[in-house]
């Protein structure tokens, strides 16, 4: 009796797992939506489009960056958060949901357990750069120069809680400097205010600034991380240069929604794990000022248990807090015209 009860059972799960094999053997069946939490032209979104490039071809299915900026990323993380866990809404995830899980634990997503891990894109240095009417041509001149002029001299980055912010903010304090903090919704928008003068300085990832690398109204000056950046290893670190730490290495991954098929998940890891063996894939990301990561799976879901750790560290050290969210974003002024750059 009790066999004849459980038999169109048994039936009934065989078929779901053959259905869930055959979904996942044909995915995708239409376009795939990558949510970015920055404007077109950013660091997140140039390496959104590199990987969506590479899956289009993969796949032979488009894969489409779609950008939602705004208050550091997460309105995109938000949204990506509640999106249907079917593998057609993938998130570009990166340091900024770290940060900010620190510094605003009161939101309609908790991170990273909203999401499900996929891979990790690549890392980037965040990179410290000056107009070069500014005068200065090293780390130390600039710390003279902004101890000469205190409050005057003015910084950018792509807005509260991103890596140049915190990095910004440990900076000032480790080299007991006073400077204005310029937000923007994308770091290339800043990098456009720098070379037109209407910025000093800039913190931002180094992706942002290779665009503008040729340019000969900037100087790079230093980068960020605990060790030189082998993708710039011709710039020295902040703490070469007599800052100590200044700590702060960018990353970027692929995530989606918590829920999506396990079999899916794993066919996008394995796309992405395929383009990163590539040595003309590798090549391009190297280029681009990214730092190629070949991680599993499991290997990114382990790297967000220490990350986020390391990140409320960074937050608490840097001064941080809701409060910073609070206040009226300051601009530099004039504001180019649309598509300036």
């Amino acid at each position: 009796m009790l066999r004849r009860l459980l038999a169109p059972i048994a039936a009934l799960l065989l078929a779901g797992a053959v259905a869930s094999v055959a979904d996942a053997q044909i995915y995708p069946t239409r376009p795939v939506h990558i949510v970015v939490g920055f404007p077109a032209g950013s660091t997140t979104d140039i390496l959104a489009r590199i990987y969506a490039d590479k899956l289009t071809e993969y796949f032979n299915q488009r894969f489409i960056v779609e950008n939602i900026p705004g208050h550091s990323s997460n309105d995109a993380a938000a949204a990506a958060a509640i999106a249907e866990p079917d593998g057609y809404t993938l998130f570009v995830a990166s340091n900024a949901q770290s940060a900010n899980a620190a510094i605003l634990p009161e939101q309609p997503f908790a991170f990273p357990h909203a999401f499900a891990p996929i891979a990790l894109l690549g890392r980037v240095p965040t990179v410290v750069v000056v107009n070069r009417a500014l005068g200065v041509g090293t780390v130390r001149e600039l710390v003279a120069l902004a101890k000469a002029k205190p409050g005057r001299l003015r910084y950018g980055t792509a807005g509260f809680g991103t890596g140049g912010h915190i990095a910004a903010q440990l900076f000032k304090a480790a080299a007991g400097v006073s400077m204005v903090q310029a937000t923007y919704d994308g770091s290339h928008e800043a990098a456009a205010d720098l070379v037109a003068g209407r910025l000093d300085v800039l913190f931002a990832p180094l992706p942002t600034i290779a665009g503008i690398a040729a340019d000969r109204r900037i100087v790079q000056l230093a980068t960020t991380g605990a060790r030189r950046s082998p993708v710039a290893p011709q710039l020295p670190t902040l703490a070469e240069e007599g800052i100590a730490g200044v700590d702060v290495g960018l990353w970027f991954g692929l995530m989606a929604p918590r829920g999506i098929p396990g079999e899916v998940q794993r066919e996008i890891a394995n796309a992405v794990t395929r383009a990163v063996d590539s040595h003309f894939f590798k090549d391009s990301l190297t280029a681009s000022g990214a730092e190629p990561v070949r991680a599993t799976l499991d290997t990114f879901a382990a790297f967000l248990e220490i990350d986020m750790p390391a990140w409320a560290i960074l937050v608490s050290r840097a001064g941080v807090s809701v409060a910073d969210y609070e206040r009226p974003a300051v601009r530099a002024a004039p504001t180019l015209p649309a598509g300036g750059h």
